[in-house]
């Protein structure tokens, strides 16, 4: 009789990049199934109303001594059902090494650290995206005429211990793009709607079109059917 998996056992550790699959499939043998049948009377384990039958029944059915009396209480426990909902109840789950929840959390502006921009106050986010690009532009060129205008030696302002002028303008660009990116995030719900309703008018013009296409061809047959019927007349005459 196999072993039954518990969480104290640890999983065996291998170099794949996918985790090994759960430890369930090694009670849930051909030895383990026909004894509980036998110790049971029940004809399948399988069966749908297997759980529905009493406790009651099944000893009126079989005299089981002691021994065969625990023996049956740990098959129950490991021919119990996995619970398959288990990504639901917890809530997460890890997938090579990352967490993934099951309600998706889009981070905000505030919630990363990110200083807010004057652009997005008050303002949806598809509204903040143009002007967000419109700043991330204008701050670029203001870096090229940093770096432009204060040309300096190699390792100049580094052995004086003094920032660059351009220093300022690469971390605004970099608020700006992280600023951009979860902006774009929080517009999933209107992308998928969009997306949907593309879909939708492609599918009622595919229709519109197989509906003039049949109807061309009914027309069709409907002629030619109307020919053969003048024809056969004209030899009967």
């Amino acid at each position: 009789m196999s072993g039954y998996p518990t969480q104290e056992e640890a999983l065996p550790i291998t170099n794949t990049l996918f985790p090994p699959p759960p430890a369930y499939w090694q009670s849930f043998t051909e030895t383990n199934i026909n004894r509980y049948e036998t110790l049971t009377g029940i004809n399948s384990f399988f069966r749908e109303d297997k759980d529905k039958i009493d406790d009651k029944d099944k000893e009126n059915k079989i005299d089981l001594n002691e021994d065969e009396k625990n023996e049956l209480e740990e098959l129950n426990l490991r021919l119990e059902k996995p619970n398959v909902d288990w990504v639901n109840d917890d809530g997460r789950w890890m997938c090579f090494g990352n967490m993934f929840t099951t309600e998706p959390n889009i981070p905000t502006v505030e919630s990363i650290g990110l200083p807010p921009m004057f652009h997005s106050n008050g303002k949806q986010p598809e509204e903040t995206l143009p002007n967000l690009l419109s700043s991330f532009l204008h701050t670029i060129l203001l870096l090229l005429d940093a770096l432009t205008t204060s040309a300096r030696t190699p390792n100049e302002l580094m052995h004086h211990g003094w920032a660059h002028e351009g220093d300022q303008y690469i971390q605004h660009l970099s608020n700006l793009a992280a600023t951009m990116m979860i902006n774009s995030n929080q517009l999933r719900g209107i992308q998928s709607e969009s997306t949907l309703i593309l879909i939708m008018e492609k599918e009622i013009e595919e229709r519109k079109k197989q509906t003039e296409l049949l109807k061309t061809k009914c027309k069709e047959i409907a002629s030619n059917i109307k020919k053969l019927k003048q024809a056969r007349s004209r030899d009967l005459a």
